[in-house]
């Protein structure tokens, strides 16, 4: 059974190990790692392949773009309403809340030692 709060919270756990290779804690490597672990987590039906060339194909992609591909609530929420047909306006109303609200257990970017201010 696929609950949506738990897939955010996974979501929440891919885009907060971004963040920490960003802040240069591991390799992008060992960051793609953990990223398949999580996924490994969820309910939702996922093509690993998929993802393992996604991950391969963005080892250079600007920080920020792949954290809004990491942090994509309607993807998540297509992906579940394809599998679940059970999305509703109810539903989805209380996932965007749950999305809003996980928003802030997203942990800082350390923007000075990522070097991104000289």
């Amino acid at each position: 059974m696929v609950l949506i709060h738990e897939e955010i919270d996974i979501i929440i756990k891919q885009a907060n190990r971004y963040i920490e290779y960003q802040n240069r804690k591991g390799t992008y490597n060992e960051f793609a790692h953990d990223f398949l672990r999580f996924a490994n987590q969820s309910k939702i039906k996922q093509d690993f392949r998929y993802l393992e060339t996604w991950l391969k194909n963005n080892t250079n992609t600007d920080p920020d773009t792949m954290l809004e591909q990491i942090l994509n609530f309607n993807g998540l929420m297509d992906g579940i309403q394809n599998q679940t047909r059970d999305i509703d306006s109810e539903k989805f109303q209380q996932a965007q809340q749950y999305w809003n609200e996980a928003q802030q257990n997203l942990i800082d970017r350390d923007l000075y030692n990522a070097g991104n201010y000289s």
